[in-house]
């Protein structure tokens, strides 16, 4: 029997991108026993695949948890997760209590539990999860499903994100994987647990800096604070543009509406991945996020054991998308929560903070199905929308920057 990871340091601050999951794990002086104990495979040597749906940027895929399917998002930003009311119905045990903060500063507790996942037919044991109350938010309730597939899974094996496919796979012998022969590889760090994954980006001539790739995050790039005066005192930024809003929301409640900044890179790279010109918001915190667009250019391999990412291009960029320039806020009602200066949405008068009232001429519910149809919405090249007080036609087109 071999246990992965079988030593780990002392835990390690995890910042967490995805905007419905919790974003800080408080560094502790000693490893509690449940990180030591798992997640562990009872065999040298697996693999297995699985189907894997993209919904609304969100990677979803089937695992077994309590001899039943359980619909899980993959995310690598966050720590393992599951449904608090789920949890309890398993009757699975609380091992510890964690607080922590999300990514907009909220502090959040949660209790640890354990449980054994098998995903094709390889079980993985003792895996720690996250107990979230994903019932307190419908949004978060929906577009999670039952939990998540995190971090803390990635150094048993080389696992490969192939959306073009629609398969998410695992093999501990990375020679036996697909579209590996001619990827870009690259370094890969792992600061700890829950070993989230951070890859060299260098973001103008003369500066360089580590982000973490984050399935969960929906933007190509997301810049710190400190990356993006970087970029700026090396001449890096080609344009700002401004915004007004919040930035999302997580399980502790909705960012603040603010003034938020868009800065587009003159030039960005991914190690040895040259992207080029990249827009980026600047968020609120450390570190920078590598998000999940990235997978509709690249199949990623991640192999932590060897320290090695691999980037097999299967579409070229550009790797900035044009948009309507608003996004919507998923609480009850549904509402426009940020508008970019300089967009269609801007243009067209769209009031921050305003109730959505129908998208193409439907009805804006706050459902699971209301949600949904309204992030599909937004994904088109056009879109209707109505609020209460005006309605606007919008076509998607590329951000101008000052």
């Amino acid at each position: 029997m071999k246990r992965w990871p079988e030593c780990l340091a002392n835990i390690a601050v995890a910042l967490l991108a995805s905007p419905m999951l919790a974003g800080q794990v408080v560094a502790q002086a000693k490893a509690p026993t449940w990180v030591t104990e798992g997640p562990y495979v009872d065999a040298d040597t697996f693999s297995f695949a699985l189907p894997m749906e993209s919904v609304a940027g969100k990677l979803y895929v089937s695992v077994e948890l309590g001899g039943e399917p359980r619909r899980f998002v993959f995310d690598t930003g966050s720590p393992s997760m599951i449904r608090s009311d789920l949890a309890q119905a398993l009757g699975l045990k609380i091992v510890d209590k964690q607080k922590g903060r999300d990514s907009h500063g909220a502090v959040i507790e949660s209790d640890i539990v354990q449980a054994a996942i098998t995903l094709g037919d390889v079980t993985i044991n003792k895996v720690p999860l996250f107990a979230a109350d994903f019932g307190s938010s419908l949004a978060a309730k929906c577009l999670i499903g039952d939990g998540v597939l995190g971090s803390e899974v990635l150094p048993l094996c080389a696992w490969q994100i192939d959306k073009p496919a629609g398969v998410l796979r695992c093999n501990t012998d990375l020679s036996k994987l697909d579209h590996i022969k001619d990827a870009k590889k690259q370094r890969l760090f792992s600061f700890g647990y829950p070993h989230t994954p951070y890859l060299d980006v260098q973001l103008a001539k003369k500066a360089n800096s580590k982000a973490m790739f984050d399935t969960g995050s929906p933007a190509y790039l997301a810049l710190s604070p400190p990356d993006y005066e970087g970029a700026r005192r090396n001449k890096g930024i080609a344009g700002k543009t401004w915004g007004h809003g919040s930035l999302g929301g997580s399980l502790g409640g909705q960012a603040p509406v603010k003034d938020q900044l868009q800065a587009q890179l003159k030039t960005f790279s991914v190690g040895n991945v040259r992207l080029g010109r990249v827009s980026a918001h600047v968020r609120e915190a450390p570190p920078s996020l590598l998000g999940a667009p990235l997978l509709d250019h690249f199949v990623l391999t991640l192999d932590q054991r060897s320290e090695a990412a691999y980037f097999a291009s299967y579409r070229d960029g550009p790797f900035e998308r044009p948009t309507f320039g608003f996004s919507l806020g998923l609480s009850d009602p549904i509402t426009i929560s940020l508008v970019w200066e300089e967009t269609p949405a801007s243009d067209a008068g769209l009031p921050v903070g305003r109730t959505v009232a129908s998208i193409n001429g439907a009805a804006v519910d706050y459902s699971c199905s209301g949600i949904t149809r309204a992030l599909e919405a937004m994904s088109a090249d056009s879109i209707d929308i109505e609020w209460d007080g005006g309605a606007a036609s919008l076509r998607k087109a590329h951000q101008e920057s000052r």
